[in-house]
């Protein structure tokens, strides 16, 4: 690799993918790269895609080409949460009808083919290992021992957003510990329930949902200090979790057979300070990360890339900084609308008020915080909260 790109991408997830394909859109002059560290053939964990992406998908050209994979269609919800029974929330009655569940890793697959189709310079199986700020460029050192330099970078590596913490003068806030302990099935043809799953129970929730391939995942969602306490990193003691306290998730696996290697993510509830500085920006889950409950973490995602890349391309192609402290006030209203939606839907299960995990969700409540210019505290909670009612996982 030789040569000054403009924009430099690191990650390749949806919020990588998303500012990229939006950069060539918004900014065809600018030349724009993505190095993605792997190859896009491993299971990634994340699977559920809420209706309201399909206007983020069209927006970014990529309709055609996400309807061609046949994802998993989904056409509405159910939740055990308050009750013991769950309850059936249908798409049909909201706006956008139809969500999906993913194969997670042909859905970034695409995104990033649709990037390298319209110009982007897509490096895969790649590592960013280090950057180095040299006056108005950054020198990117990369594992396969090239080195790349770019007028601007977007971090998109992550929730670690390992770029813009180390070299970037950003910081995180969390606000839980909350981690999924998860493991996928495969399922006879024609069994399992159909919908998305959530039940809660005393330490925390179970998530299940089916696959495209035939294949279910499930998860236990707690807090990693009570899922020590718990011993959910074994097999055996997650197995028994589930017959105990998780009867509508256990039969949605009925003559499921566990495959491959059981998967711990860390779901924890935070947002980078600040969001974009000097010569960078976060996207997606390095900007920020939202509890799985709200199924907007994909959603978030490719809207912070798109909305991300405007603000790059301004500052890039026409000198306008106003962009990028547009979208610093974006991703810090976005999150505060977040929070306030997270504190109601935990508010409304309250079967066991002794419990740690619940008591925590209780008594959180979104920081006071001013969100200034561009967006306005109260119009982002609103969006969030309508985009959250529209996810189908909780009672609008």
């Amino acid at each position: 690799m030789t040569g000054v790109r403009d924009v430099v991408v690191a990650g390749g997830g949806p919020g990588g993918c998303a500012a990229a394909l939006a950069l060539r859109a918004h900014a065809p002059g600018l030349s724009v790269a993505l190095i993605e560290a792997s190859t896009y053939e491993e299971t990634r964990v994340g699977e559920t895609l809420a209706p309201p992406a399909a206007d983020l998908l069209q927006h970014l050209g990529v309709w055609d080409a996400f309807q061609a994979q046949g994802h998993h269609a989904g056409y509405g919800t159910a939740a055990a949460w308050d009750s013991a029974v769950p309850h059936e929330n249908e798409f049909l009655f909201h706006v956008r009808q139809v969500g999906w569940h993913l194969d997670r890793a042909a859905f970034d697959g695409m995104l990033a083919a649709q990037a390298a189709a319209r110009g982007v310079e897509v490096i895969r199986g790649t590592r960013v290992l280090n950057a180095a700020r040299e006056a108005d460029e950054w020198r990117l050192s990369l594992s396969s021992g090239a080195e790349v330099r770019a007028r601007l970078l977007v971090d998109a590596t992550g929730a670690g957003a390992s770029l813009a913490r180390r070299h970037g003068r950003a910081r995180h806030r969390a606000h839980d510990r909350l981690a999924g302990f998860v493991r996928f099935f495969r399922q006879p043809t024609g069994g399992g329930a159909p919908h998305t799953l959530v039940e809660a129970f005393e330490h925390g929730w179970w998530y299940t949902a089916p696959l495209p391939d035939g294949r279910r995942v499930a998860a236990c969602m707690t807090d990693t200090d009570i899922a020590r306490e718990l011993g959910l990193e074994s097999d055996t003691v997650w197995t028994e979790l589930l017959g105990r306290t998780a009867p509508a998730t256990s039969s949605a696996l009925a003559g499921a057979v566990q495959e491959g290697a059981p998967v711990v993510r860390a779901a924890r509830t935070r947002r980078l300070v600040p969001a974009a500085g000097d010569g960078w920006l976060a996207v997606g889950d390095a900007a920020s990360t939202f509890d799985p409950l709200s199924s907007q973490g994909m959603l978030k995602a490719l809207r912070s890339g798109i909305f991300g890349a405007y603000a790059v391309g301004d500052l890039l192609a026409k000198g306008d900084e106003a962009g990028i402290r547009r979208y610093r006030r974006f991703v810090d209203g976005e999150f505060q609308g977040y929070l306030r939606s997270r504190a109601k839907y935990y508010a409304d299960e309250r079967r066991w008020p002794e419990s740690e995990f619940w008591r925590r969700r209780h008594a959180s409540a979104p920081e006071p915080e001013p969100v200034g210019i561009g967006v306005s505290s109260g119009a982002a909670a609103k969006d969030f909260d309508e985009d959250w009612a529209r996810s189908g996982w909780l009672p609008s």
